[in-house]
Order: structure tokens, then sequence, then C-alpha cells
């Protein structure tokens, strides 16, 4: 069973000799396990990497939070974290606990990212100007995602996922500078969790201590970092 499983085991944190010169905390819950072993070694790969950036990493699949042990430590990783990340949190017990986890802390995170889940866990996003704090309250290509989402399973979800993906750049341009470099971080982010090998998760984690971790305005103190950008794997529908 999933509950009988302690996080800790999926911890990754630098080890001695990485001498990293800033440290990024990072707590995540998943639904899929791939994802998981997909974080980890995206994260150990960057610490090994011997660059500025070094991550501290903390992870759960969802069903593990049905423990207390579990949730309580879920509850302190990210009280101390600096970025969350979530996906396919469409359990509604549990999507309420992620959220009463989260919520107190997520105007001091630097960045929160979550993707396709139920809106109240989505209203968690936060990427600089990016928020989707009004999810539900209106139309919208995400919100008519939402109710179709248990309408597709499998491969109709991937598709699904990827149709939204594609509306996202005919909104940008209506939208400010500042507010479209938010989002289109979020579209990034989006691609590379979608083509989901370490090698894109570690680039997803690079961008987000780049942009909103340790921003240009944090000046010569900040880590030297080099971001790819996604690799996407093509649409074989």
């Amino acid at each position: 069973m999933f509950t009988q499983v302690r996080s800790a085991d999926r911890r990754v944190a630098p080890v001695e000799g990485q001498n990293h010169k800033s440290v990024m905390k990072a707590v995540y819950v998943v639904l899929e396990p791939q994802y998981q072993n997909a974080l980890t070694q995206a994260a150990t790969a960057l610490n090994a990497s011997g660059g500025d950036l070094g991550i501290e990493l903390s992870g759960y699949l969802i069903e593990e939070l049905r423990d207390d042990d579990n949730y309580a430590g879920f509850c302190a990783d990210v009280a101390e974290a600096d970025v969350f990340i979530a996906s396919l949190i469409f359990i509604e017990d549990l999507a309420q606990k992620v959220v009463e986890a989260v919520a107190p802390h997520r105007d001091r995170l630097k960045a929160a990212v979550i993707f396709p889940s139920m809106p109240e866990v989505m209203r968690l996003n936060k990427l600089g100007s990016f928020s989707m704090a009004q999810l539900g309250q209106s139309k919208s290509a995400i919100a008519g995602f939402m109710k179709k989402r248990k309408e597709a399973g499998g491969a109709g979800f991937q598709d699904a996922m990827l149709k939204l993906l594609n509306t996202l750049p005919t909104v940008l341009k209506y939208l400010p500078v500042e507010k479209a470099q938010d989002a289109r971080s979020f579209m990034l982010s989006f691609q590379y969790w979608l083509g989901g090998t370490p090698d894109n998760l570690r680039n997803f984690l690079l961008m987000l201590a780049d942009k909103y971790v340790f921003p240009a305005a944090a000046g010569e103190d900040r880590p030297a970092m080099e971001v790819a950008e996604p690799q996407v794997f093509p649409d074989l529908g």
C-alpha cells in the first residue's frame, strides 16, 4: 500500500562534497509513481552536476497523505519549501488536505505550480503575477478542461492536456507583458511536465529557480544557471 511507504526514502539533498552556492527547497505531490521516479532522478542529477544550484526535494504520492505521519511530514516540508508542485489531484478528500497544508504558505512560496487537478488545488498556482485564483468563477479553457476531465482517460486525458496547452499562446497576446511572461512560464512548465523525462524535469526545476526563487534582481548572489527549452515529443494522435 502507498501509505506504508515513508517519503523520507525518496528525499533528495546535496551530499557532502557538493558545495552549491544556493539550495532550492521543493516539495511535490503527484498521482503517478513514474513522475516521482523522474523527479528524483532530475534532482539527483542536478546536485551531482557540480553547478551553483542544489536541490532539496521531498516527494509524496497523493494516497500517502492518508497516513497521519506522512501528512504531518508533508505539512512540515511545505512550511519550509521555496517551491510547491502538484499534479492530478482529483480525489476530493485528499485535495482538501493538500489545500489545507499549502494555502497558508502560498503567499510566502516563491512558486507554486499545479498541473490539472481539482479547481481548489489549481487555485494555489502562483508564478509571479500568474494566478488561477479566479478558476471556476468564469468560463475559461482551463475550467472547460476540468469539467471534461472525468470523461477522458489514458491517452484521451493526455490529448486533452495537449489541447489545453495549445490554447494558451492565443491568450498570452492579450495580457500585459509581465503577466504574459509569467503565463508563458506556466505554459513552459506544462511542456516540461508533459515531456516527463528526468532531463525535462531537471530543466523545469532550473527554470523555477532561475525565474522565481533566485531571480535576476538578486544580483551577483544568485547562482549561475543554464536552462534548456523543453524537449517536446510529437503528438502521435
